[in-house]
C-alpha cells in the first residue's frame, strides 16, 4: 500500500496575492480551488482577508524595538494596603493583560 505524503510549500506574500487573484477570477469554490492547487482553504481565506482589508505590507516587516524608556514617575506616598489593586493594559488586537493584587 502506497501513501501519498505532501510537503508543505511556503508561499511569499506575492505568491498569495497571485493565488487570491487567481481564485477570485477562477469561478471555483474555495474547496475545489485549494484542492486543485494543493492549498489549505483556511490559509487562502486568511490571505484573502489580508488583501481585502488592505493590511500594509510594512506590518509584516516590522522589527521589534526592544526596550522603550518612558521615563520615571515620582514615588507615591506610602499608603496602607487596602482592597484590591487591578491593572488592565490593552495591548491591541483584542488582547488585554490584567494584573490583580489582593
Amino acid at each position: 500500500m502506497e501513501t501519498k505524503r505532501s510537503r508543505r510549500i511556503r508561499h511569499s506574500r506575492q505568491d498569495w496575492q497571485g493565488l487570491v487573484s487567481e481564485f477570485l477570477t477562477s469561478g471555483q469554490d474555495c474547496k475545489s480551488f485549494c484542492r486543485d492547487k494543493g492549498l489549505n482553504p483556511s490559509r487562502l481565506i486568511r490571505w484573502q482577508g489580508v488583501f481585502r482589508n488592505g493590511i500594509s505590507p510594512a506590518i509584516s516587516q516590522m522589527q521589534p524595538v526592544g526596550f522603550l524608556d518612558l521615563g520615571t514617575l515620582p514615588a507615591p506616598e506610602p499608603q496602607p494596603r487596602t482592597g484590591i489593586l487591578e491593572l488592565k493594559l490593552d495591548l491591541g488586537g483584542g488582547v488585554v493583560l490584567t494584573l490583580t493584587r489582593n
